[in-house]
Order: C-alpha cells, then sequence, then structure tokens
C-alpha cells in the first residue's frame, strides 16, 4: 500500500513464511531477519517495515504530515502497531477472507483495541481531511491490518473509532490489499480460529507473516 499510495511502479514477489526453507529464502533475497515484507531497489534491499516507510519518505514526503510536530506523533503510531499491540496480535490473527471468528479477549486485548479506539477517534480532527493526519499517509496504512483484524473477529467500537475504521475498510488501497490477500490459495491452520455460530471454521486464507502478507521486489 506504501509503493501504491507513493505512485511508486514495482513487482512483487509472493513468500509464505510457513513452508520448509522460506525463511532461508527471504534472506537470500536480502531479509536479514527472514521476515516480509522486503524491498529491493536496484538489487538493494530494505527489510524492516519502518526502514521501508523512512526510505520512501526521502522521495515522497507526502507520506508523512508536513507539520513538524506531527510528523513525529505519526511515526509514533506507526511504531505503535510495528512493535507493540502484542495481545491482539497473538489472539487474532490476520485473516483476510475470515469473518465471525471468535478470539479469546483477555484483559490485555481489549486493552489494547482500547487504544486503538483512543487513536482513531482523533481522526477527523485536521481541517486536511478525515484520515488520522489529515490525509491518508503511512500513519493509516500501518493500521490496515489492525482494521483487518477486528472486521475478521467482530470487534465492535464506537463513535469516532467506528467511523474511522469503516472508511479504512473502504478505501481502494486497502481493498485492493484485502482482495490480493483473499485471491491467495494458502490455508494456515494455526490460523484459522473458530466461526462465532458454530465453532466450525470457514475456508480461508493468509498468506506472508501475520502482520505483512507479501514481500515486495522493486526494480
Amino acid at each position: 500500500m506504501l509503493l501504491r499510495l507513493a505512485g511508486v511502479p514495482f513487482e512483487e514477489t509472493i513468500q509464505s513464511l510457513y513452508v520448509k526453507g522460506a525463511r532461508a529464502c527471504v534472506i537470500e533475497r536480502g531479509g536479514e531477519t527472514g521476515l516480509v515484507p522486503v524491498l529491493r531497489v536496484d538489487g538493494f534491499p530494505i527489510w524492516d517495515t519502518l526502514a521501508i516507510v523512512e526510505y520512501l519518505y526521502e522521495q515522497y514526503p507526502a507520506l508523512w504530515p508536513a507539520d513538524r510536530f506531527l510528523r513525529p506523533r505519526a511515526r509514533s503510531y506507526a511504531g505503535e502497531v510495528h512493535s507493540g499491540l502484542n495481545a491482539l496480535r497473538e489472539a487474532m490473527p490476520v485473516n483476510a477472507r475470515g469473518r465471525n471468528r471468535r478470539a479469546v479477549r483477555t484483559q490485555a486485548v481489549e486493552d489494547d483495541i482500547a487504544r486503538v479506539a483512543a487513536i482513531w477517534k482523533t481522526a477527523g480532527s485536521h481541517p486536511e481531511g478525515p484520515w488520522l493526519f489529515g490525509r491518508f499517509n503511512a500513519a493509516d496504512i500501518m493500521f490496515a491490518p489492525v482494521a483487518s483484524r477486528f472486521q475478521t473477529y467482530g470487534v465492535s467500537l464506537q463513535g469516532g473509532a467506528a467511523t474511522y475504521l469503516e472508511r479504512m475498510l473502504a478505501h481502494p488501497l486497502v481493498r485492493e490489499w484485502f482482495v490480493s490477500g483473499q485471491d491467495e490459495a494458502e490455508i494456515i491452520d494455526m490460523f484459522e480460529l473458530p466461526d462465532q455460530s458454530d465453532g466450525k471454521p470457514e475456508s480461508s486464507r493468509m498468506t506472508g507473516h501475520p502482520e505483512h502478507p507479501v514481500s515486495h521486489d522493486k526494480g
């Protein structure tokens, strides 16, 4: 989504991390942690999401807010998603096709949901638009996997947070990302939580790392 938003042409390579030799394959392509995404530019690999954001920002500054005070706040939000919300991640794996799935919502999970809702409630307060910092940017994109989780597990929000979630799920780039995940054939049993209605999971698919479904190669 970052590359789409920046208008950068790229070629996409999908790599599952749940097959034998997958991490070695990613490392061979330059992803030193063995995880995705990995952005390759003229053969040079960048293998961390926030590092990719910062690389793109140097060429496409609209990815972060122009205001020097809002910009670090946006980066802080992105950092929370990137390295925090651990209980939410554990309880609610990303599953693009799943709906009405049942997850164990411990107090830690509820706290993570409340934190996300508190952030999302601030959307629309900027004069330039309805997103977290006015215009749709990298901070919003970082929350797309969270929005996917809330949709899959039927997380109910109120007020501005609910409005933001609805707006996020309707954004063309987010919808495109969902479709790309739905079109892939791999099913990962460990992420197939039961359906809320009968306890039996529907057929659904998820690829790549739970946070980042695909690796990206450019150039």
